[in-house]
């Protein structure tokens, strides 16, 4: 079994090489642009904040189209161009096979990790497409509770002094209806519980009586997650 193992590993490694897996400094010649339509190379010093989920790279587990999966040390998620990256040897590296969803933890402290679970597969609506990536707040037999993040360059002026410049994030909330394979929108900028219950409306008292048997906290992103995940 384990030289079986030791042989999916190889031949992984293999396929994310042939796959041409592109380098750091290839990385650095792909174009961003701001709201302005200019051009700014990723990981510019002089924007305040970070493109991605977490400032620093950290464990993450990556599971693709086809199955196989695949854990590192120094895994991240942009939310400027929606693409997963990770660092070796000082060099940034763009994982640029099909993944289906994939998990990040943020061990910044050790007393409270944070892990952030992400998939796509899901029905287009708004802008978004089959491929986009949204973090799973609360996956249910019934209902997945799902925000999807955007960030963008956004530039202040102060009189007298120089521009300002810093990623902000956008929020949307959406509420997959498994039998259905349906995206509802459940709101912009943040989610409450009672937005929650006007979305869906035939099953608000349900929620209510969850909601106080259970105590989770309704005002909060993880605790509308964990009331998603025990509605049945």
């Amino acid at each position: 079994m384990k030289i079986k193992l030791l042989f999916l590993v190889l031949l992984f490694s293999t396929a994310m090489m042939a796959q041409g897996v592109l380098s750091g400094a290839a990385i650095t010649s792909i174009q961003f642009k701001d709201a302005g339509g200019r051009l700014l190379p990723p990981g510019q010093s002089n924007i305040q904040g970070t493109p991605y989920v977490f400032e620093k790279f950290s464990k993450g587990k990556l599971i693709f189209t086809d199955g196989v999966e695949a854990t590192d040390t120094n895994l991240n998620y942009n939310y400027f161009d929606h693409k997963i990256y990770f660092t070796k040897d000082n060099n940034l590296y763009l994982v640029n096979l099909p993944v289906k969803y994939f998990y990040l933890e943020n061990a910044a402290d050790p007393n409270h990790i944070i892990t952030k679970h992400f998939a796509c597969g899901f029905p287009a609506v708004d802008i978004n497409t089959l491929t986009s990536y949204y973090e799973v707040l609360g996956q249910g037999k019934v209902f997945q509770l799902l925000k999807y993040s955007h960030k963008r360059v956004k530039e202040s002026n102060v009189y007298g002094e120089a521009p300002v410049k810093e990623y902000v994030i956008d929020n949307s909330y959406y509420v997959y209806v498994v039998a259905d394979k349906k995206m509802i929108p459940a709101g912009s900028a943040s989610i409450s519980f009672k937005n929650l219950k006007k979305v869906l409306q035939n099953d608000a008292a349900k929620l209510e009586e969850l909601a106080a048997t259970s105590k989770i906290n309704t005002r909060t992103d993880e605790g509308l997650g964990q009331l998603i995940e025990i509605f049945n």
